[in-house]
């Protein structure tokens, strides 16, 4: 099972304090035992500023990069970009997309996560972020575009990790 983790994912990893930190601590537990694969956006990646959140993420397999946005918005290489002009229009589209479905306040790297996530086929998207996670916004965007976004609590109860 592919399972794409967010920036407030690493960042709930590596706070003992935070809410979400037992689910994730069994859920990168999940990964080394090998019951899911953990991977990682570009986007994701460019959002991390702590030293230990950076350490969890070398740890866990980057997806191919996905570029939506502005030529400022990009966080990868031309080298790391996948996919065709066609494609990066489409991903263009889909990630205006995501602005109606969602709740206004996620961002381009949120955006640009769920997009990686969606192209690099991965089954859920995981994250603590209200404005995708939230029932409403959830449910749409998974009857849209079919990958279910979780938190790490909702993952770890649904598949008993």
């Amino acid at each position: 099972m592919k399972v794409a983790l967010d920036a407030n994912c690493f960042i709930d990893a590596a706070n003992a304090s935070s809410s979400a930190y037992p689910c994730l601590q069994r859920l990168f537990s999940a990964a080394r035992s090998g019951k899911v694969r953990l991977l990682i956006s570009r986007h994701t990646l460019a959002e991390l500023k702590s030293d230990a959140a950076n350490e969890m993420a070398k740890n866990v397999e980057v997806l191919p990069h996905w570029p939506i946005g502005a030529v400022g918005d990009q966080v990868a290489t031309i080298e790391q970009l996948s996919g065709t002009w066609k494609d990066a229009r489409r991903n263009q589209e889909i990630q205006l997309e995501l602005v109606q479905l969602a709740k206004s306040g996620n961002s381009i790297r949120d955006r640009g996560s769920y997009l990686d996530a969606l192209r690099g086929e991965a089954a859920f998207l995981v994250t603590s972020d209200r404005d995708l996670v939230g029932s409403g916004p959830a449910e749409r965007i998974r009857a849209r575009f079919g990958l279910r976004v979780l938190t790490p609590c909702q993952l770890v109860s649904e598949f008993h990790l």
